[in-house]
């Protein structure tokens, strides 16, 4: 069915009967309106045409076998998959004792009524990137179509758990239908006392991948989630990451963003002595658009964020980070930077970033900067008198570039492929990066 055909008939009748805990006539009005587009400040540096001029279908059913699925093998005992956007029990492999529990929103939120009260109506700025049921806040509309077309997975960190094994989050899709709009939303509950490390691996797609990922840190608890995405050689994906962090707690973010792709992160230090760590790769190649926006809120007291950045821009292509950091007011004691650098590997090549400083408080120590440049031609002229081709050179440098944010990528299963390498690869097939 065609998206646009299913959302009229939802304005005509009630089909979300599984989803009575979403305010269906907010998201409906949402997604009623234009697509974000270059007018909106957050979005001038993605182009949403391919969106808007493509015929959209959606898939009302998950009807996917595993077999559908080219699936990889996994090393790793505890892997999570998600077939088109739907979690498969079948696919995946958990340990009995892995501490990690797996269910439907809908069935969490019935066990568990208090969430959806937090979810819905909690007071601070995390409002505003909701999905519905926020009073004088609307919902973006990829979000509120993330929430329509999912039912939603919750991943459960069981209380004072520690999880020394990395958990693999694994999105296939099996490519059955041309153009689609796939919608995987990720749930994951870090209960209080808790520490654990998810590796996110999201395979290429053909068509469009809206996802919707929302990260809760309970008291005194520590989350490394690291962030994956292969190419997109033909396809699209929106992406939306919220992250709610309560006191004690930290967050450590790490993010690889490829060609075609618009991440939007919002990181919410709700209580006393809350941090989040944030390190991101953005790489765009052959006239691609890779755009980040990460903003920061500090809302609770000596609430600490930092932010670092780096963008690799090749053949004509174009990278974006938008960095903000708000501090609220009472949010005494809060330390917040942002940094970012940008290497351009190309005369064509275009980045753009755009620190920004919210402060209203006094007592505060924030800082940001941004710089950019190409390869300096005297390292490479040294590495060449050393024996080194110019190519190798060139690679050698710009792993240097990335090394220093340290992202540390997990490559612990057959899964996770040298996705940087395959970039190098890529940007290497002209022996003249400059032209």
């Amino acid at each position: 069915m065609y998206l646009k055909e299913y959302i009229n008939k939802l304005k005509t009748g009630n089909f979300l009967d599984e989803k009575k805990w979403l305010d269906q006539n907010a998201i409906l009005e949402t997604i009623s309106e234009e697509i974000p587009d270059s007018g909106i400040e957050e979005w001038k540096n993605f182009r949403t045409n391919a969106i808007k001029e493509t015929s959209w279908k959606v898939l009302l059913e998950n009807s996917i076998k595993q077999g559908n699925v080219k699936q990889e093998p996994c090393k790793s005992a505890n892997c999570i998959f998600f077939i088109d956007g739907h979690y498969s029990k079948e696919a995946s492999s958990m340990k009995k004792e892995s501490g990690i529990n797996i269910s439907s929103l809908s069935d969490y939120i019935n066990k568990n009524p208090e969430f959806k009260s937090f979810l819905f109506n909690n007071p601070s700025d995390y409002a505003e990137s909701r999905l519905s049921g926020i009073k004088d806040k609307k919902p973006t509309y990829f979000i509120s179509l993330n929430s329509l077309l999912s039912s939603g997975t919750v991943i459960e960190v069981e209380k004072a758990k520690n999880i020394n094994e990395t958990i693999n989050i694994i999105n296939s899709f099996s490519n059955i239908e041309p153009e689609i709009v796939i919608n995987p939303y990720i749930i994951i509950i870090c209960k209080e006392g808790s520490k654990v490390s998810f590796q996110e691996i999201s395979h290429n797609v053909e068509s469009w991948n809206n996802t919707l990922k929302e990260i809760f840190i309970r008291k005194d608890s520590n989350l490394t989630f690291s962030s994956l995405q292969e190419r997109i050689s033909t396809g699209i994906k929106t992406s939306s990451i919220n992250c709610h962090i309560d006191e004690n707690a930290e967050l450590n973010l790490k993010v690889l963003n490829r060609e075609r792709s618009k991440e939007d992160i919002r990181v919410f230090l709700n209580k006393e002595n809350s941090t989040a760590n944030i390190s991101g790769i953005i790489l765009s190649n052959n006239k691609d658009e890779s755009d980040v926006f990460c903003k920061v809120t500090h809302i609770g007291r000596t609430s600490k964020s930092d932010q670092n950045w780096r963008l690799i821009s090749a053949k004509n292509s174009k990278t974006a980070i938008n960095g903000k950091i708000c501090v609220n007011k009472n949010a005494k004691g809060s330390d917040a930077s942002f940094y970012s650098k940008s290497l351009l590997l190309n005369r064509k090549a275009t980045s753009f970033s755009k620190p920004e400083l919210e402060i209203l408080e006094d007592d505060v120590k924030c800082k940001h900067g941004a710089s950019f440049g190409e390869i300096d031609n005297n390292s490479i002229f040294y590495m060449q008198s050393r024996g080194i081709k110019k190519k190798d050179a060139i690679i050698l440098l710009i792993h240097a570039f990335i090394n220093e944010i340290g992202l540390d990528i997990e490559d612990d299963s057959e899964l996770s492929k040298n996705l940087i390498d395959e970039f190098f690869n890529q940007i290497n097939e002209n022996n003249n990066l400059y032209e």
